[in-house]
């Protein structure tokens, strides 16, 4: 698991994950994560590249919404199978899957 996060301008974050999502990569990326997407407006995370996920990582997206207004947190270049993970939590719609 990889993770790269990059503040683009007009206060839009971009966190590019890769690999496996698991427990473990999530609860060490996290403090990583919470402190590059602080003060931003809008926030995406992509997963090209993302394979797997653990329930860590549906509480990460969460969280990381939570800290920008509606409708400004988007994941994109999710996989399929990665996709079912997030339809079955019932977050496809909220978290705003593209």
């Amino acid at each position: 698991m990889s993770v790269e996060c990059v503040n683009e301008c007009a206060g839009k974050t971009i966190c590019k994950f890769a690999g496996r999502m698991d427990t473990t990569k999530c609860i060490d990326a996290e403090r990583k994560i919470m402190q590059a997407i602080e003060g931003a407006d809008e926030i995406v995370f992509n997963l090209d590249g993302v394979e797997y996920i653990a329930s860590s990582f549906l509480r990460l997206c969460g969280k990381a919404s939570h800290k920008v207004h509606s409708g400004n947190f988007s994941i994109i270049n999710v996989a399929p199978s990665v996709k079912k993970v997030f339809k079955i939590a019932g977050l496809a719609e909220r978290l705003n899957l593209i």
